[in-house]
C-alpha cells in the first residue's frame, strides 16, 4: 500500500528538521570547543576542515534515525518516547563517527568536540522533532488531514478503537461508521458511532464514505470474502488492516515468523528478556535506591518514632509477596494497620476509611510513605523501582484462575511503583485493567519510561488508602 501523501510530507519535514538541527549542533559544538574560550585549546582547526565532515555526519545520523524507526510513517508514539529514541540513535551515530576517526585519520575530531556534539544534537534534534509533531498534532485536532476509518464488525475491538480515537484526537483518526453482522444492530451506536449497515454491504459503504482506512474486526468473516475485501481496498488505494484477536488475549507484543510460506503469529520477546537491558535497569535500581536510602533516612527516624508513640507496636511489617518467576519474598513496609489486623478476616483488600488503620497509618498510606522501606527490597534485588506491583500469594492463586494472562506479569521483577499505579489502578480496583497496564509496561519498557513513572509517582495519590 503506497504511503499517504500527508505521511510523506511529515517524513520530509522531519528529515529537513533533523538535517538543520545536526548542522546547527555541529556549528554550536565548534563554537563551544574552539571559540568560546571556556575550554583551553592549543591549535584552532579551521572551521572549513570540520565543515567538510558534515557530508559524513549527516548521512550517519540519518541512517541511524531510519534504523530506529524515526521515519516510519503514521507512528503512534508519545513525545517522550520520541526523545528517548533520538538519544539512542544519536549515541550510536557518535560512536560510529568516533570509530571512523580511528580508522580513517584524514577525518579527525576533538573528543571534547564529539561530546559537545552528542549533547547539543540530542537537544536540538529533539526540539526540532517536538515542533514538527506539535504542528502535526494541532492540524489533526483541528480536523485537518484526518484518517477516515470504516470498522467492519461491531465487536469489543470496535469499541476499543473508537474509544482510542476519541481519547487521542491528536492522532487524527475519525471513525466514520461501523458495519455489523447482525442486521438488528443497524441504527444503533457503538460508543457514539452509528452502526450504518451490515457487513455484507461493505462495498456499498466503501464507495459512499470514501474511507482512507478499513479495519476488519469480525473474527468469523469468511476467508474468501477477506480476499475480495483486500483486493477492493488495494484497487481504491485504501489502507486495509485486520485485528489479530488471539482468543481475547491482551497484548500488542505480536510478531510474525515465517516457516517456508506459512506465517506464524506469536509473541515477541520482551525488552527485559535482553541481558543488557536487565543490567541497565539493575544498575539504575542500585544507584537510585542507594541514594534514596541515604536521603530519606532522617524521615525514617521520624516515622519510626511516630509509629512507636502512636500504638507502641512493631515499626515494620513484613508481608509475603510473589515476585519474578513466581518466587515468594517478604516485602518490607512501615506498619500502618493494627497488630493482627487480619486475624478475624484473613487476607482482604484495604478500603477507604479502613478501621484497621492506625492513626499514623492513615497519613503514611495517603502519602505513600509506608512504602519507603521497600528501597531495601530494591537494593537487595528482590524488587525493582518500577514494575508490576507484587501481590500476596492468596490473591495470586485466585487471579491466576480467573484473569487472562495474569501470571505473565511475573516474567519481570515486581516494582515499588508501576504504570498501573500511576494511572490510578491500585488497591481494590479492576484487576483486568491493571493487567493491561502491566503488560503495556512490560512490552514497552525503556529506562526513560521508568524515569517518567518515577516522576509521576510523586503525584499519584488516587486510590491510596
Amino acid at each position: 500500500m503506497p504511503q499517504p501523501k500527508k505521511h510523506q510530507t511529515v517524513i520530509f519535514f522531519n528529515i529537513l528538521g533533523d538535517s538543520l538541527a545536526i548542522a546547527l549542533s555541529f556549528l554550536s559544538a565548534y563554537l563551544l570547543r574552539f571559540i568560546s574560550g571556556i575550554i583551553p585549546i592549543q591549535d584552532q582547526p579551521p572551521i572549513s576542515e570540520y565543515a567538510k565532515s558534515l557530508l559524513v555526519i549527516i548521512p550517519v545520523y540519518l541512517w541511524f534515525f531510519r534504523a530506529y524507526g524515526l521515519y516510519k510513517p503514521g507512528r503512534h508514539i508519545r513525545r517522550i518516547e520520541e526523545i528517548f529514541l533520538v538519544a539512542k540513535a544519536v549515541t550510536f551515530a557518535i560512536v560510529t563517527l568516533m570509530a571512523i576517526t580511528f580508522l580513517y585519520r584524514g577525518l579527525s575530531f576533538s573528543r571534547i568536540y564529539l561530546g559537545a556534539l552528542w549533547f547539543l544534537s540530542i537537544g536540538l534534534i529533539s526540539m526540532s522533532r517536538y515542533a514538527v509533531i506539535d504542528i502535526e498534532y494541532r492540524r489533526k485536532v483541528q480536523k485537518k488531514d484526518m484518517t477516515r476509518v470504516l470498522l467492519i464488525g461491531a465487536t469489543r475491538n470496535a469499541r476499543t478503537i473508537i474509544q482510542w480515537a476519541k481519547f487521542n484526537p491528536h492522532y487524527g483518526h475519525e471513525v466514520v461508521g461501523v458495519l455489523a453482522r447482525d442486521a438488528e444492530l443497524t441504527g444503533k451506536h457503538v460508543e457514539g458511532i452509528e452502526v450504518i449497515g451490515r457487513i455484507e454491504e461493505w462495498e456499498y459503504f466503501m464507495d459512499k464514505l470514501k474511507p482512507s482506512s478499513v479495519i476488519l474486526l469480525d473474527p468469523a468473516y469468511p476467508r474468501d470474502r477477506i480476499t475480495d475485501l483486500v483486493v477492493a481496498c488495494e484497487d481504491a488505494s485504501i489502507d486495509f488492516k485486520v485485528a489479530a484477536d488471539i482468543y481475547g488475549l491482551m497484548t500488542r507484543n505480536v510478531a510474525i515468523e515465517n516457516i517456508t510460506s506459512l506465517p506464524l503469529l506469536g509473541f515477541r520477546s520482551l525488552p527485559l528478556d535482553d541481558f543488557w537491558n536487565r543490567l541497565v535497569k539493575r544498575l539504575f535500581d542500585l544507584s537510585v535506591s542507594s541514594l534514596l536510602l541515604l536521603v530519606t533516612f532522617p524521615l525514617w527516624i521520624v516515622i519510626m518514632i511516630w509509629i512507636k508513640i502512636d500504638d507502641r507496636g512493631p515499626v515494620f511489617y513484613n508481608q509475603e509477596r510473589v515476585g519474578r518467576d513466581g518466587r515468594v519474598f517478604k516485602v518490607i513496609k512501615f506498619r500502618t494497620m493494627k497488630v493482627d489486623a487480619e486475624q478475624g478476616t484473613g487476607p482482604v483488600w484495604a478500603k477507604p476509611n479502613d478501621n484497621r488503620r492506625t492513626g499514623s497509618g492513615d497519613f503514611l498510606r495517603r502519602w505513600n510513605l509506608d512504602e519507603l522501606p521497600q528501597f531495601l527490597n530494591v537494593f537487595k534485588g528482590q524488587m525493582s523501582l518500577v514494575g508490576p506491583r507484587p501481590e500476596r500469594p492468596h490473591f495470586v492463586n485466585q487471579f491466576r484462575e480467573t484473569v487472562p494472562r495474569y501470571m505473565a506479569r511475573h516474567r519481570i521483577k515486581s516494582g515499588l511503583t508501576g504504570w498501573a499505579q500511576v494511572n490510578g489502578y491500585r488497591g481494590n480496583t479492576s484487576i483486568q485493567e491493571r493487567i493491561k497496564y502491566d503488560l503495556y509496561y512490560m512490552e514497552n519498557w525503556s529506562l526513560l519510561l521508568d524515569i517518567e513513572i518515577l516522576i509521576m509517582t510523586f503525584s499519584a495519590f488516587k486510590n491510596a488508602y
